[in-house]
């Protein structure tokens, strides 16, 4: 094979060469420097970070005979030995090799002592990948291997590790890589290389790998150019993003809520064959960049775009609010969860933009809806007191809902308030008619609560009224009238 890609090219051969990992790079050189090496490492983190690399680098140096403050000297005859392929520096990988049998295997040749340099170094990648059974027949060795014995546990899934093997090592936690300190790596490759760049083109490579240097390395190997100086939008067409000016059209009719730009830019992106998935990343990353530039003072040294592209973020910048950015964002990551279920992704596409567009981001028919929806799913723990509904017209319902406000107080209640009591609504005073023992009892202690209670729910003013009840003489006449075939017994 005679071209071997960059990122296997330039993989860093000492400690010096690994980028964005100092607080781990330090510790470790420090060990080496004091000869406090320990039996196990556990490095995590998220992929192309330099966590194999890392361990590579420290396996030679712990056997290296000359280091150079921490880092093997690549000269001696045991860096030599240990650059190709060595007894002493065993590889595994966990993700192919994952039974309780190659675990067994790892324990019984690890007494055996290195051929070469002091150490006899495990690399086992993917560990997180071993079964139970794998793990428990490693577990002793690793608390307690032989003196010549260090093993180095690489994951990219730290949470499925058990307790037990994580106890015994001494973890590093590798961080995901800054977009200038790519950029600088992809640079100092591209002059090594002899590949003419623009500045923005090699930014735009760094954002695209999100943190990880071994997908910088891969993006800026896809875009090498074949001639001339390689430009931002050589970069964008070959990672298969959509133009950014046609992105900028289509945001802007979102913005301006034009319907009909909306479906005709959304019909020319997909007539050009754009992926809907893609657009609609690049998409929420343009909102993304607007509300960058609208909410932040360092946005161009954030954004790191051409003068031209940051530029024409500022337009919308300043016609969008930051409510309707929000909620375009979320709209937008909620239709990526759905693209995978829809009929016509280019349709769900367009009715979401629509949407979008039709809403100020403020509370709409559809937060409103959604609102509802929640309260309705949540457990009914409200009693059906507290769900009463006071109707201002209806007497009863008045009389009903004071009677439960009083409830509330944990006042004791005397049924010869609420017996016989008549009610009745005139105006803007709420009437209660009563007999001499009941009014003089509401007066004593109900008068004022009734009063705050009606004022709150109704505002309606109290008006107590006693009444006079009925003689018994007057019953007597009345009980005549009906005949003489009526008859009371005791």
């Amino acid at each position: 094979m005679n071209y071997t890609a960059l990122y296997r090219k330039y993989r860093p051969e000492t400690f010096d060469g690994v980028i964005g990992q100092d607080h781990i790079v330090a510790t470790l050189k420090n060990q080496i420097v004091n000869n406090k090496v320990s039996h196990a490492y556990l490095f995590t983190g998220t992929r192309g970070t330099g966590k194999t690399s890392t361990a590579k680098i420290f396996a030679r140096a712990i056997n290296c005979v000359d280091t150079k403050d921490g880092n093997p000297c690549l000269k001696c005859h045991v860096c030599r030995e240990l650059s190709g392929n060595s007894i002493d520096i065993i590889e595994m990988d966990a993700a192919s090799n994952n039974g309780v049998d190659y675990a067994r295997d790892i324990r019984e040749k690890v007494q055996f002592p290195p051929v070469t340099g002091r150490y006899k170094v495990y690399i086992i990648d993917e560990v997180h990948m071993l079964s139970q059974g794998a793990f428990n027949a490693l577990l002793k060795t690793i608390e307690e291997p032989p003196e010549h014995a260090v093993f180095i546990l690489c994951t990219t899934e730290v949470h499925k590790i058990p307790a037990t093997i994580l106890s015994r090592c001494m973890r590093f936690d590798f961080r995901l890589v800054s977009v200038e300190l790519l950029s600088k790596h992809i640079e100092e490759i591209y002059k090594k290389e002899g590949i003419l760049y623009d500045k923005e083109a090699v930014n735009a490579i760094a954002m695209a790998a999100e943190g990880s240097v071994r997908d910088s390395l891969s993006i800026a190997d896809r875009c090498r150019p074949s001639k001339g100086k390689l430009t931002y939008d050589d970069v964008m067409n070959i990672l298969g993003v959509s133009s950014r000016r046609s992105i900028a059209q289509l945001a802007d009719a979102i913005i301006g809520n034009d319907a009909g730009q909306i479906l005709n830019s959304i019909y020319t992106l997909t007539q050009q064959g754009k992926d809907v998935g893609r657009l609609l990343k690049d998409l929420s990353g343009y909102f993304h960049d607007i509300l960058v530039v609208k909410t932040c003072s360092n946005s161009q040294q954030l954004l790191c775009l051409p003068e031209d592209m940051y530029n024409m973020l500022k337009q919308p910048a300043e016609k969008v609010t930051t409510a309707k950015l929000l909620y375009a964002m979320d709209c937008l990551a909620r239709l990526e969860a759905d693209l995978r279920f829809a009929l016509s992704p280019v349709m769900l596409l367009e009715a979401m933009c629509l949407r979008i567009a039709s809403s100020t981001g403020e509370v709409d028919v559809e937060g409103l809806d959604r609102r509802i929806t929640r309260l309705e799913q949540q457990p009914k723990a409200l009693n059906s007191e507290s769900m009463l509904v006071v109707d201002r017209t209806n007497r009863q319902s008045i009389w009903k809902a004071v009677k439960v406000a009083i409830e509330k107080t944990n006042q004791p209640l005397f049924s010869a308030v609420w017996s016989e009591v008549e009610v009745e609504i005139a105006g803007e005073n709420f009437v209660v008619k009563c007999n001499k023992g009941q009014y003089n009892l509401i007066k004593l202690q109900y008068e004022k609560q009734l009063r705050e209670i009606l004022a709150n729910i109704v505002n309606l003013n109290l008006v107590l009224r006693e009444v006079e009840t009925p003689s018994e003489v007057d019953i007597d006449k009345q009980l005549k009238s009906l005949g003489n075939d009526v008859r009371f017994e005791k």
